[in-house]
């Protein structure tokens, strides 16, 4: 067995764990339209990928259960198939034959039951190409316009929508340019609250400072609570489209006797712990027993109180290195995540399109909750599968362009300051902007005064796209937009950088709920922070104690005071009292763009360094965000709590103030 295949299989052993709770979930749920398409294109997702890398694995049973399994699914989420209990039934034997195909030698022959599965499978799929025809009426109803960018999948939507009980509406939504990315998503989260969003098509545009976009939208109604909060984000119109049921089209019924489950996969989110570790934490949670026994017996004389302070401030430090190592147990090592997506997505779609490319792999020891590993798992191989396919080029295209004939992919993490940070990064030929701005342009999006950044963002949107070609590494219809989703359920943000000809880095930066990072703890006034101690070096004082080279570098970078980038001041001046007196040193990373303005760093002017320590930071939850230059909090171990600094992004905000 190769290195891929041994890798493939313990993953697939996931893959298939997952589809048995997909199915569970399934089967109580079939009876709500909504969760049902939402389960089974979930499931759809994972047998595709099943089905892509068995088949370059040359794992003919489980890619051949795998492929028919795929149709019917593909038939189900469109709509075109009702589920019935001998189909889930079928389901559940078409997940346990994969089990036992995983199993099996690659070279063993198919079990008879399994073809068995196979053929009951085509049966279905071959029924799916005949059921469920879109009606003509719902054509006729919609807007030419909008009808010509359906795709069959958004047509089959509505109509199950419709049959099921629900209206269809078009939303129409403009917003301005500069802040389109955030209310758009603000916009489809309000409506995915009491219905959903089929599809989403750029609009024309109403000028040079608005983008526009065309919303078909599925609901029973729209309350005027939600119009009102959807008018907050921009200019926000909505028309009912009156469609005819279909003869025969009834609702169907809920099964009461199966309540409605929203359960996700983080409710079963499980980690491997070795027997070792478990050992030693049982100690270690014997001998906490017993210290704070003898602490406690301590406190009760007098005589004893000097000891019993000593006790109980031990009992402390340890409590806090027991949380932490209860903390790392939640963890799996990114690398991990990293090398699936390598050998998953990147090798299987080099040995597809007879490229060469190689695989680095940094930051994989970078703790990642196992949670957030889930979440961020699928939007990795998009990401992977896309650097290779549209980034990476062919290696005779590669010669002409004077690079190595082999191209390079890279994937990292790193953990700052309480923020996971998974970036993918290719040497390929970069994101053609030219092609994305007349790809607007063919959608209705004005290019006239977007920036670049505000030009990338629009890969990651609904419904835009530079290419109209489909393939089997890609997908149907599985596109980037799965990054978008999967940041918003993290709450976490992608960001992307290219250079034409050079390549392209997509970064997936999502906040923990729990990390440990190396923090430097500085006072000002009354207040403590912490700030991730790789980004700065603490210093002496700022008037002459210290000597030689550094110190001459040091005082000739510019003086910032700390109250002022966290605006605890309210008219900051000079001298802050006592801070300026102390200061730590910020250097700019050498890969960093948005601090600095070409400084290589600053000083950063506090009352007191107080330590450098291992902290525990806890995250802020999925609305971080709106505190800016705050990534998390953390509890010191004398006992206050730090707001922790993403000193990069005050150090940017003060430059764009003016604070110093």
């Amino acid at each position: 067995m190769t290195e891929e295949q041994r890798l493939f299989l313990s993953d697939a052993e996931e893959i298939v764990e997952r589809l048995y709770r997909d199915l569970d979930q399934l089967r109580v749920a079939r009876s709500d339209g909504r969760r049902r398409r939402e389960l089974a294109a979930q499931i759809f997702r994972r047998v595709h990928t099943l089905k892509g890398s068995a088949a370059s694995l040359t794992l003919k049973p489980v890619s051949e259960i795998a492929h028919q399994f795929e149709a019917v699914l593909d038939g189900t989420r469109l709509g075109r198939l009702e589920l019935t209990g001998d189909m889930l039934d079928t389901f559940e034997a078409a997940v346990a034959a994969i089990e036992r195909a995983l199993r099996s030698t690659p070279d063993e022959k198919s079990a008879p039951d399994l073809q068995a599965i196979v053929q009951h499978l085509a049966a279905y799929a071959e029924a799916s190409k005949t059921q469920g025809v879109i009606a003509s009426g719902l054509r006729m109803a919609l807007p030419a316009d909008l009808a010509g960018s359906l795709s069959e999948y958004d047509l089959q939507h509505a109509r199950e929508a419709i049959r099921e009980g629900a209206k269809l509406f078009i939303v129409s939504a403009g917003f301005e340019i500069d802040s389109f990315d955030r209310n758009f998503r603000k916009l489809t989260k309000l409506l995915g609250e009491g219905g959903e969003t089929i599809a989403t098509i750029p609009g024309r545009p109403a000028g040079d400072d608005q983008i526009n976009f065309q919303i078909l939208y599925a609901a029973e109604y729209i309350s005027s609570e939600v119009l009102r909060r959807a008018s907050s984000l921009g200019s926000i119109k909505h028309q009912e489209i009156k469609v005819e049921t279909e003869p025969g089209a009834t609702k169907p019924p809920r099964d009461a006797n199966h309540p409605l489950t929203r359960a996700t996969d983080r409710d079963y989110a499980a980690v491997r712990i070795e027997l070792a570790k478990l050992d030693d934490l049982i100690l270690a949670a014997s001998e906490l027993s017993r210290q704070t026994t003898n602490a406690l017996a301590g406190i009760s004389g007098s005589t004893q109180a000097k000891a019993a302070e000593s006790a109980t401030r031990d009992l402390r430090m340890r409590f806090v290195a027991f949380e932490e190592r209860l903390i790392k147990l939640r963890l799996v090592p990114a690398g991990e995540v990293l090398q699936r997506a390598a050998t998953r997505a990147g090798r299987i779609a080099v040995h597809h399109l007879r490229k060469e490319v190689e695989f680095e792999i940094r930051g994989a020891d970078v703790g990642i909750e196992k949670s957030l590993a889930d979440v961020i798992a699928d939007p990795l191989l998009h990401l992977v599968r896309n650097a290779i396919t549209h980034g990476i080029e062919t290696p005779d295209q590669r010669r002409a362009a004077g690079k190595n004939p082999t191209g390079r992919v890279t994937l990292e993490a790193a953990n700052q300051s309480g923020r996971i940070q998974v970036t993918v990064t290719d040497d390929g030929r970069g994101i053609d902007l030219d092609q994305v701005v007349a790809a607007a342009a063919q959608q209705g999006i004005s290019s006239t005064g977007l920036s670049e950044d505000q030009c990338l963002r629009l890969i990651f949107r609904p419904g835009f796209s530079t290419s109209r070609e489909l393939s089997d590494l890609a997908g149907r219809g599985i596109g980037l937009d799965v990054v978008d989703r999967a940041m918003d359920i993290a709450g976490g943000e992608a960001r992307v950088a290219t250079e034409k000809g050079a390549g392209t880095t997509v970064a997936m930066i999502v906040p923990a709920a729990l990390s440990l990072a190396k923090c430097v703890i500085v006072r000002c006034g009354e207040q403590v922070y912490a700030i991730d101690a790789s980004t700065v070096s603490d210093s002496s004082l700022a008037s002459g104690s210290r000597s030689g080279a550094d110190a001459t570098d040091s005082t000739n970078l510019p003086l910032v005071y700390l109250t002022s980038l966290v605006n605890l001041a309210t008219q900051p001046t000079k001298d802050h009292a006592n801070e300026g007196n102390t200061f730590m040193i910020w250097r700019r990373p050498s890969s960093s763009k948005n601090a600095g303005s070409g400084v290589p760093g600053y000083r950063i002017a506090v009352d007191e360094i107080v330590a450098t320590q291992e902290t525990l930071i806890r995250g802020l939850g999925r609305h971080a965000y709106r505190w800016v230059g705050i990534c998390g909090a953390a509890e010191i171990f004398d006992g206050p709590v730090a707001l922790v600094l993403d000193l990069p992004e005050l150090i940017k905000r003060g430059l764009e103030t003016g604070a110093g």
